[in-house]
């Protein structure tokens, strides 16, 4: 006879739930609970799907009941309470203070905690046999899947199954890869593929490129440097086969064994530096210093030494074939001669635009920093110098060599300056590398106090782009939850433009361009990666407001220099930043991608 599932009260669960989440849970009706979670793997998921939405708008959203209740149920600070004076601004910050954290002691609220946990952990082991690259599980890690192919990584996160799930622990974030481009030299991709960015992760499968040089570094340890036009497939960290190339293999210890296969034959590495030519009819190898051993139909494990070449084919070996071949010694002095060529170049563009009269601020990349001061080389008097603060790094920018950039990875790091005037519009363009999205909400460029016609600038942790400007300080901002919670009341009226999520862990360490344009007078707020619009949004009636203004603000943090108490919202970039423009005009998509190209790197 089949067994049937019991029949749920959803009503009933509905109000327990609630109950949950108003920390008003009694003894009674923490067993009741206990009692339906246990025996209805619907009724978990409705809890799991409840608590999640809850901690969401936590997250999202500041008050002191969501605040409470996020507590009830995770036992930290709730991640949206804020310090009582501090100014809240486009995104609520989380306070790290111990006070009004509510504490289980009933053995029956633990029964009930612990009843959850398990079976939230059972519905995520159930979940989880499921596809582990499908786009639900990609963005259930918190790593986002990037807008567009051509602006993101070919490399999605994805989920995997592994010990600790199945015992209810949290899932990894995991990335799909062999290794990574370390560099690309006057490469041209191929017009049919998205071109890979320097840092990013080189997946399994085919990898062509039309010219240029490609350093690539596998995660066994192997570094192949690479002569175009090539088309390689990565099969895994310790073995690519070569269909068409020039390469230079370094193979250290840690890498011995690694292969690589090429014209039906592999070569083995014993610990050495090889060549390999596999240009128009060619399959030639030579050892540059160490072993390797080739096997194949017309190989039995023979061994190469130092000095040894060997024809892969029929056609005899052509015995200065290895001055054609890339080496690594070589491209970092090429690399340093093209960057000092772009630098120089960008210099020149750069003094163009620093005479636009609507240029409020530009802070370029510098070879050096003086006294902690960035300089505002816009002949505009609206801004003057930026001040670093606290454990500001001063690392190389986006120009290896010529360039350095501002790291802003310790909560106390930040650069502050001062903005005169008021304003029509706003256009902002910075070049970041972003290690981390650490935080729920990751600074940009942030105005101090968030007072009307202020903006924020921001990144959320699932890699949206977040812009905003206050509207109404005074005005009371309130967002409906639902039928059976109670409205979010949030301080200052403003509205947040988000874009679709532009970062996942896969561009970590990639320079990339951001831009954000402000359009009164068109209505329009757009969002820009790398040239490409990825958002666009109109502003309506109730959000306009045309007088602009900045006044005290900071790059790369936001220190809510005017709250109360000592608690201050955490939200440095966990990253690099070397340069940021601001505008008194909306720039035109094409002023966009122009902004973009004269800055690449490359």
């Amino acid at each position: 006879m089949t067994a049937h599932p019991p029949q749920i009260d959803y009503a009933e669960l509905d109000r327990l739930i609630d109950r949950v989440l108003e920390g008003t849970l009694s003894d009674a009706q923490a067993s009741r609970l206990a009692a339906l979670l246990t025996n209805s793997p619907a009724a978990v998921q409705r809890y799991a799907e409840a608590l999640d939405t809850h901690t969401a708008l936590c997250e999202i959203y500041p008050g002191g009941y969501f605040g409470m209740a996020a507590d009830d149920e995770q036992d930290t600070q709730p991640a949206c309470e804020v310090s009582q004076g501090a100014s809240l601004g486009t995104s609520p910050g989380t306070s790290f203070s111990s006070r009004n954290v509510r504490h289980w002691s009933s053995p029956f609220e633990w029964a009930i905690v612990l009843t959850a946990v398990f079976c939230v952990g059972l519905i995520g082991y159930l979940m989880g046999q499921g596809d582990s690259r499908s786009p639900s599980c990609a963005m259930a890690t918190g790593s986002a899947r990037p807008a567009d192919p051509k602006v993101g990584s070919r490399s999605e996160p994805v989920m995997t199954q592994t010990e600790s799930q199945s015992q209810g622990f949290p899932l990894a974030t995991t990335l799909a890869g062999h290794g990574t481009l370390r560099e690309a030299v006057d490469v041209v991709w191929p017009a049919s593929q998205a071109p890979y960015r320097e840092g990013g992760l080189l997946g399994p499968g085919s990898f062509k490129f039309e010219s240029g040089i490609a350093v690539l570094d596998l995660f066994s340890g192997a570094t192949l440097v690479v002569k175009g036009p090539a088309h390689l497939d990565i099969e895994s960290d310790w073995a690519v086969t070569v269909h068409e190339g020039k390469l230079e293999a370094t193979v250290p210890p840690a890498a011995q064994g690694f292969v690589i296969k090429a014209a039906d034959t592999e070569i083995i590495d014993l610990g050495t530096q090889f060549a390999l030519d596999m240009s128009s009819d060619k399959a030639q190898v030579a050892v540059l210093d160490g072993e390797v051993m080739l096997r194949g139909d017309r190989f039995a494990d023979d061994h190469l030494l130092t000095g040894e070449q060997a024809t892969l084919s029929t056609l005899p070996v052509e015995r200065n074939f290895v001055t054609s071949i890339p080496r690594l010694a070589d491209i970092a002095s090429r690399r340093e001669t093209i960057s000092q060529k772009r630098f120089h170049q960008y210099r020149q563009f750069i003094d163009k635009l620093a005479a636009d009269p609507q240029l409020i601020a530009f802070y370029p990349p510098r070879r050096d920093i003086l006294n902690r001061l960035l300089p505002n080389v816009a002949r505009a008097a609206h801004a003057g110098n930026a001040q670093l603060i606290g454990p500001v790094e001063i690392v190389s920018g986006r120009f290896p060599g010529e360039s350095v950039g501002l790291g802003f990875r310790r909560p106390g790091s930040r650069a502050r300056m001062k903005l005169d005037g008021t304003f029509s519009a706003y256009s902002f363009s910075c070049w970041a590398k972003i290690d981390s999205l650490a935080h729920q909400y990751n600074a940009l460029f942030l105005a101090d106090g968030y007072e009307n016609g202020e903006p924020h600038w921001q990144i959320r942790s699932d890699g949206c782009l977040m812009f905003s400007v206050m509207v109404d300080e005074d005005r009371e901002l309130v967002y409906p939850t639902g039928p059976k919670t109670p409205p979010i009341h949030d301080a200052g009226f403003h509205h947040v433009y988000f874009s679709k999520p532009i970062w996942n862990n896969s561009l970590a360490g990639c320079w990339l361009h951001l831009a954000a344009v402000y359009d009164p007078g068109s209505r329009q707020v757009a969002q820009y990666i790398n040239g490409e619009e990825v958002a666009r949004e109109a502003i309506t009636d109730e959000f306009l407001i045309r007088d602009l203004c900045i006044g005290a603000a900071e790059i790369g943090n936001w220190g809510q220099p005017f709250r109360t108490t000592p608690d201050f919202a955490v939200r440095n970039l966990d990253g690099v930043i070397d340069e940021m423009l601001i505008f008194d005009k909306p720039l035109s998509p094409d002023e966009i991608l122009d902004l973009y190209r004269q800055g690449k790197p490359e």
